[in-house]
């Protein structure tokens, strides 16, 4: 009888909760992962649209040094967007609290993909660099918020376990 009523006050994964885990470790982790190792890949084809957009502008073609540094500082804005994102987490979970916070950090994921798309089009290479800051911001936020919101939405014996799926 007693382990009858001790299984009853333990929470259990229910659908919801394992598709709410999924759903909201996939929105985080995906996010930080597919952006890290996502720049890699196209390196040289962005690079020589970097180029291209420059003689575009001036004439001439950028030199090995500006255009590694250019390269760089594009590398670089998405882990200094994820601490800016970092430091938002406080203030935007204290104001929307954690669900608000991660509907809220869906700006940072959709105006991102739109710029990045419309890079080639507006020939600018300043949009990819300013969407990976902005696409930085959502993978510092989400990473904080994610944990906090599955550690509400879970049973006190499953927090442990769902706070580290993302």
């Amino acid at each position: 009888m007693e382990q009858q009523d001790q299984s009853m006050k333990e929470g259990r994964l229910t659908l919801v909760l394992a598709l709410a885990t999924l759903i909201a470790a996939f929105g985080s982790s995906f996010q930080y992962g597919y952006n890290v190792a996502a720049v890699n890949s196209p390196a040289l084809l962005m690079q020589q649209f970097y180029n291209e957009t420059y003689y575009g502008r001036t004439g001439e073609f950028m030199e090995d040094f500006p255009l590694t540094l250019l390269w760089s500082v594009t590398v670089s804005m998405f882990p200094f967007g994820g601490f800016i994102g970092s430091l938002l987490v406080g203030p935007l979970v204290n104001k929307f609290g954690r669900k608000g916070a991660l509907l809220f950090n869906n700006i940072f994921s959709i105006v991102p993909a739109i710029l990045m798309g419309c890079s080639r089009v507006a020939t600018s290479f300043e949009l990819i660099i300013i969407s990976r800051l902005l696409v930085g911001i959502c993978a510092g936020v989400s990473s904080n918020v994610v944990p906090m919101y599955l550690g509400e939405l879970a049973p006190k014996n499953l927090r442990g376990a769902l706070g580290v799926v993302p």
